[in-house]
C-alpha cells in the first residue's frame, strides 16, 4: 500500500471498518485490547524465557489476523520495507554462512521484528490512536507488574537478572507513556507513570540504557531548546507533582533507595569508563569489549561489502561483540550496515520533513527515543530487539496521524 494513503490524520479518527460508526465505542475497546495484548506479548517475551521469539511471532501473527479481519488492510511503512531488505539479505547470506543452525539466533527474532513493525504500524494507522497508545501502556504495565510479582524487582534483584533486557522493556514503557501524554489532555497520571518507569530503569543498573536516555534527552533538547523551555514552563506544576509523588514512594522503601543508588553509581562509573577508555574498579568489561571491537573491525576489513555470514562473529568467537554495528559489519558488511541503520536515517528524515506539523511534544519524544536507541546500538546487540521494532512502528504512526499545519503558516 502506498505510504500515507487512506490514512486519516486526526487523533481520534479511524478508517471506517466493520464496527464503525455505529460501534465506535466497541471499536475503540477492540483497538485498546489488540494493542494491550500485543504489548503484553512483548513483555512476556522479555520476562519469560519459555516465551521465545517463535512463540512471540505466532501470537503476533494471530493478533495481526484479528486486525485484518476488522479492516482488511495492513500498513506497510518505509521502515518495514527497509528491514525486510535486511532480512532478505541475511537469507541470501545463508549461501556462505558456515553455521546455519546458529544463524537462527538472528533470523527467527528478525522475522518477529518484521511482524511487529507491520502489526504496530497497522494498529497506529487504522485504529483510534489514543486507544492504541493507551492499550500499549496498559500492556506494558501488566507485563511489568507480572515481572515485579514473580521476581520481586525493584525491591530485590532476581537470581538471574537480565538487566539490559529488562531495562529495554521499561525504556519502551517510558517512551510510549510519554507519547500518550504528549497528545492527551490529562497528563498528570501519565507523567507519574513515566517517572516510575524511569526509576525502574535506573534501578536496573543498565549503563547503556541509562546513558542512552540521558544523551538522547540532551540531544533532543539541544535541537528543540525553545520548545523544551516552553514545555517545562507550561507543565512545571505537573512535573513537580509527579516528582513529589515518585519521591515520596521511593523514600518510603529502603530497598528501592538502595537499588537507585546502585544504579546511579553504575551510570557515573560508565561515564568515567568512557572518559578513561579502560577498566576501572567495579567495571572490568571495557577491555573485553574493546577486544571484540578490534576483532570485529579486523574481520570486517576482510570482506567489507558482503560480510562473513549470519552470526559469523558468534560462530568464530563464541559470543556476540555486544554492539550492533560491530556484529552487523562483521556478519553482513556494508550492505547490512546500510540497511539496518537506514531505519534510523528514515526516522530522522521523517522528523525533519514533519518539523512544522502538529504533535510538537510527541515529535520531541520521538527524536529523543530515536537518539537514545541509536546510541544503545553501539553498546548492545539490539538489531532484532522487539521493543525497537514496536517503537519505530508507533512513532511512524504518531507522525503520520499528526494534524497538518495549514499551507503558508
Amino acid at each position: 500500500m502506498p505510504e500515507g494513503k487512506s490514512i486519516s490524520h486526526g487523533v481520534d479518527a479511524a478508517v471506517p471498518g466493520r464496527w464503525a460508526p455505529a460501534g465506535l465505542t466497541i471499536g475503540k475497546f477492540a483497538s485498546f485490547g489488540l494493542a494491550a495484548a500485543s504489548a503484553l506479548a512483548l513483555s512476556l517475551h522479555t520476562i519469560q524465557p519459555s516465551f521465545h521469539s517463535a512463540k512471540l511471532g505466532l501470537v503476533l501473527v494471530a493478533t495481526l489476523l484479528l486486525h485484518v479481519a476488522r479492516f482488511a488492510r495492513i500498513s506497510l511503512i518505509r521502515e518495514a520495507v527497509i528491514y525486510a531488505g535486511f532480512i532478505g539479505y541475511m537469507l541470501v547470506q545463508l549461501l556462505w554462512t558456515t553455521d546455519r543452525e546458529l544463524a537462527l539466533n538472528t533470523l527467527v527474532p528478525a522475522a518477529s521484528f518484521a511482524i511487529i513493525i507491520i502489526l504496530f504500524s497497522s494498529l497506529a494507522a487504522y485504529h483510534d490512536l489514543k486507544a492504541v497508545l493507551a492499550g500499549v501502556v496498559c500492556g506494558f504495565i501488566a507485563g511489568a507488574g507480572l515481572y515485579t510479582r514473580t521476581s520481586g524487582f525493584p525491591f530485590r534483584y532476581p537470581a538471574e537478572f537480565s538487566y539490559n533486557a529488562i531495562a529495554m522493556m521499561y525504556l519502551f514503557g517510558l517512551i510510549v507513556t510519554l507519547l500518550l501524554a504528549s497528545i492527551a489532555r490529562r497528563r498528570l497520571g501519565l507523567l507519574v507513570l513515566a517517572a516510575a518507569a524511569g526509576v525502574h530503569i535506573v534501578a536496573t543498573t543498565s549503563i547503556k540504557t541509562n546513558l542512552g536516555i540521558l544523551l538522547g534527552a540532551l540531544g533532543a533538547a539541544a535541537v528543540h531548546l525553545g520548545q523544551v523551555s516552553r514545555m517545562l514552563w507550561r507543565h512545571a506544576l505537573l512535573i513537580a507533582v509527579a516528582g513529589v509523588a515518585i519521591g515520596f514512594a521511593v523514600a518510603s522503601n529502603e530497598a528501592v533507595i538502595e537499588r537507585l543508588q546502585r544504579g546511579a553509581d553504575r551510570v557515573a562509573l560508565g561515564i568515567q569508563v568512557l572518559r578513561a577508555r579502560e577498566n576501572l574498579p567495579g567495571y572490568s568489561s571495557f577491555e573485553r569489549r574493546a577486544g571484540w571491537q578490534r576483532e570485529g573491525i579486523r574481520g570486517w576489513a576482510g570482506n567489507p561489502l558482503f560480510g562473513h555470514g549470519v552470526e559469523a562473529f558468534r560462530s568464530r568467537f563464541g559470543i556476540t561483540s555486544h554492539s550492533s554495528h560491530i556484529d552487523i559489519a562483521y556478519n553482513s558488511g556494508l550492505i547490512g550496515l546500510a540497511l539496518f541503520y537506514g531505519l534510523f536515517a528514515s526516522m530522522l528524515l521523517r522528523l525533519y520533513r514533519q518539523r512544522q506539523g502538529g504533535f510538537q511534544d510527541a515529535r520531541l519524544v520521538i527524536l529523543g527515543g530515536v537518539l537514545c536507541l541509536l546510541l544503545i546500538t553501539f553498546a548492545g546487540t539490539i538489531h532484532y530487539n522487539a521493543f525497537l521494532a514496536a517503537f519505530l512502528a508507533l512513532a511512524v504512526g504518531v507522525l503520520n496521524r499528526a494534524p497538518r499545519q495549514p499551507v503558508g503558516r
